[in-house]
This record gives C-alpha cells, sequence and structure tokens, in this order.
C-alpha cells in the first residue's frame, strides 16, 4: 500500500514537472517545442495547370511553430530548382497557398524589337520534388518534401511582339504637332489581363494608366493592338508632370505565364492649353448701344485680346492682325490666294467673327497675336508661332460689306476658336450689325 503511493505520487510529480516545462510564463502550453515545421500536405499530388478549370491547381498547407523565412520551391529530375516562394519571412501560424504550376523567376530575352522580360511561367510537364522549407533566425532549417506531376500544362507564354513606341519624347498639348504616341504591338495569345502604364523611376509605386480604345480585338485577346496616348489631354485632364518616364506593358494568362516590356518615354510642354479674349471684351468700332450701322462697302472693324492663361504654349497661324476681308471671302479663299498656310490647321488657336446665317463656322480668323507678341520655333523646316504662358495678343481686323449679307442676317460675335478640338470661348460681345442696302 505505501508502495503505491509513493508510486503515485512520483507519477503526479513527474507529470507536473513536465507540465511546467510546457506552460510558457504567461501560462499558457508552450507549443513552440519541437519541429519547425509540421502538418505539412500538398494535395493534389496530380495536376493540370492549363486554366480549363479541371484540376488545375494544388493546395500547399504547413504550419509554422516559430518565425522563420519560408522557401517553396520544385526540383526536377536534373535536380534544377524552380522557386515558387523564396525567403518569405513569416510568423508562427498556419499558411495555405494554391499553386498553380507557375514559378515567378525573372529572365530577359533579346528580341528584334528590343527586351522583353518573363516573369513568371508554367513548368514543363513531369514530375517534380516540391520542398517546403523553413530558416529560423538562428540558421536552424527544416524542410519537409514530397512529390507532385503536372501534366497537359499551358506553358506558352504570351508575348507583345514588335512592341513599338513612336515618339519616344512628345508634346502632349493639343498643338497638333508631336501631341501623342502610338504604342503598338501583336499579342500572341489569349489572355486574362494586359496592363499598359507609366511609371515615374523616382515615384515607382505612382502609376499613370493608358487605356485602349474599342476596337475589334478586345484588350485580351491575340491580335494586333494600337493605342493613341495623349497622356489624357484629350479627355481634359492635365497631363503627367513633365520628364522621364518608363512605359511599361504586361500580358498576364490564366494559366500563370506572364511578360513585360519596357521602354523610355519623355514628357515635355505637356499640358491641357487654356486661353481666353480678355474679360469676355470685343472693341467694335462705331457701335452704340451694342448696335453697328453700316452701309454697302462700309467695314465692320474690331480690336480684341487674347491671354494664354495656362501653363503650356499655344499655337496660332494667320492670317495676321490688322488682315480685312471681303465679306464675300473666308479664311479658306485667303489661303488659296495669299497664304496657304491660313487655311484650316488643326491645334493652331484663332480668334473669328460669326454671324448667324454664315455657312461656314467663323469664315473671318485671325492670328491671336502679332508677329511681335508670339515666340517663332522653327518645326520640321516650318515657321510657327506661338503665344507663350501668360502673354497676352492683340487682335484686329476689318470685314468690308462688299455685298449684301443674307435675308435675315443680324447678329454678329466673336469666338475663340481651338481649331479642330473645341471653340473655347463663343457668343462673345454679341452685337446687331444693321446694314443699309441703296
Amino acid at each position: 500500500m505505501i508502495l503505491f503511493r509513493f508510486r503515485t505520487r512520483l507519477g503526479l510529480f513527474l507529470l507536473a514537472l513536465l507540465m511546467s516545462m510546457l506552460v510558457a510564463g504567461c501560462g499558457q502550453l508552450d507549443f513552440a517545442v519541437g519541429p519547425l515545421l509540421y502538418n505539412v500536405v500538398v494535395t493534389p499530388d496530380a495536376i493540370s495547370p492549363n486554366a480549363d478549370g479541371k484540376q488545375d491547381v494544388t493546395e500547399i498547407k504547413y504550419s509554422l511553430r516559430r518565425a522563420a523565412a519560408v522557401s517553396i520551391y520544385f526540383e526536377n529530375a536534373a535536380k534544377q530548382r524552380f522557386y515558387f516562394r523564396q525567403d518569405r519571412r513569416r510568423s508562427p501560424g498556419d499558411y495555405s497557398v494554391f499553386w498553380g504550376g507557375a514559378v515567378e523567376e525573372s529572365t530577359t530575352k533579346q528580341t528584334d524589337y528590343g527586351p522583353e522580360e518573363i516573369l513568371s511561367y508554367v513548368l514543363p510537364d513531369g514530375d517534380y520534388n516540391w520542398v517546403i522549407e523553413g530558416t529560423e533566425s538562428n540558421g536552424q532549417s527544416n524542410s519537409v518534401t514530397g512529390n507532385v506531376t503536372l501534366s497537359d500544362g499551358d506553358t506558352t507564354v504570351p508575348e507583345l511582339h514588335n512592341f513599338a513606341v513612336v515618339p519616344d519624347i512628345f508634346q502632349p498639348n493639343q498643338d497638333s504637332i508631336n501631341d501623342f504616341v502610338n504604342i503598338s504591338y501583336y499579342l500572341t495569345k489569349d489572355v486574362a489581363t494586359v496592363s499598359l502604364y507609366l511609371v515615374d523611376p523616382k515615384q515607382p509605386d505612382v502609376r499613370f494608366p493608358i487605356a485602349e480604345a474599342p476596337g475589334l480585338v478586345k484588350p485580351t485577346e491575340e491580335g494586333y493592338h494600337e493605342y493613341r496616348y495623349e497622356a489624357d489631354v484629350d479627355r481634359n485632364v492635365e497631363p503627367p508632370p513633365d520628364g522621364q518616364y518608363t512605359l511599361i506593358a504586361e500580358a498576364h494568362d490564366a494559366a500563370g505565364n506572364a511578360v513585360r516590356v519596357e521602354r523610355p518615354l519623355t514628357i515635355s510642354e505637356g499640358g491641357k492649353p487654356r486661353a481666353e479674349i480678355k474679360k469676355g471684351e470685343i472693341v467694335w468700332h462705331d457701335e452704340m448701344n451694342r448696335v453697328v450701322s453700316l452701309m454697302l462697302n462700309d467695314k465692320l472693324c474690331f480690336d480684341t485680346f487674347v491671354t494664354n492663361v495656362g501653363r503650356v504654349p499655344i499655337r496660332t497661324s494667320g492670317p495676321w492682325p490688322g488682315q480685312e476681308y471681303n465679306f464675300s471671302e473666308n479664311y479658306n479663299t485667303l489661303a488659296a490666294t495669299i497664304d496657304k498656310s491660313y487655311g484650316q490647321q488643326n491645334g493652331a488657336w484663332r480668334f473669328g467673327i460669326n454671324f448667324d446665317t454664315t455657312g461656314v463656322d467663323f469664315p473671318f480668323r485671325w492670328a491671336i497675336g502679332s508677329q511681335e507678341e508670339l515666340e517663332k520655333r522653327v518645326i520640321d523646316g516650318v515657321d510657327q508661332w506661338y503665344l507663350m504662358p501668360g502673354k497676352t495678343g492683340k487682335v484686329s481686323g476689318c470685314i468690308k460689306i462688299d455685298q449684301a449679307p443674307p435675308i435675315g442676317t443680324r447678329f454678329w460675335e466673336g469666338g475663340l476658336i481651338h481649331q479642330g478640338v473645341a471653340v473655347v470661348n463663343n457668343a462673345v460681345d454679341r452685337i446687331t450689325v444693321d446694314i443699309g442696302v441703296p
């Protein structure tokens, strides 16, 4: 009886001693004792990574007793190693991740149209040895291994074939000279996502996305793709600040293959152009109470001012201030008889005079300043004239009423035209013009 009691007490003592070794200072059981990795399961052990929805992925589960850097990789028969995760810091706990046969190993290949980076790719069909390895801060490692088989995988990496960016320096300011960039490529297979964006190397986390215009081929479909990039100025948005950028395009398919291309792109003098007729005023000669009275062969004359209120130069072209029109003429007839540059030029700004029965919108147009008030630039051998930011140009001119206007002509007005873009100021300082016909 005494021996039984002694053995019982000894057993209780040993049990208490063991419990005290397992209990942490906070009073909870310390499960950190034991192998670093446990409960490691990879299932199923055979997959077909082709994004058909049938056994495309395997689930990798594992638990950590202590904090560690975890790597997950696969080895083929030649002992070549392919990393799915490498030295990822993990806290103690349970983890689960799906693997679809792809590894994120960056490689760059040279093509006829420049370098192309493969971001990830699906491993070839075959048998692989998987390894989950954890390394603690003291250098001690623990690993668990197993086998997985890949078959019928989609190993075709998409390609942004013949990727081109022309030009690589542009001025998105809607003057119709080097305003936009053409970006084009041939996508060699259908993919899940395509993204195109600008990155400032000084702020790599800030992206400026570029959208593809609707076309016959959807953005993710195999085929030819073309972008016209105006840095969103065409959407009435200020572009990214002037500077040197990296243009990046990425394509990811559903199986896990992904590719990226990068090209340099520089923005200079970019911005939404903005100008206005100063104070919305036009000085109509001989106007009284908003009426000008004329006889046939008299002249309707005016003076006004246009100010560049934006942050980019704005382009203009003749006819120059002081030009006199006949009522029977318009800027196109002057282009044919005096100077072809007087014709329609998309992107150029002009001040115009309109009347209510005209068949040509603002048939009488003038440059928004004299050559002395503008900056001259020679572009591709042609003189171009710009009103610089903050500057004001004076516009003046006359229209000789050399023939009777159409019946019902009564109201005349001014306007500021950004040709091929918009009438920026319309119906400015409207007046009545009475024309007496002998």
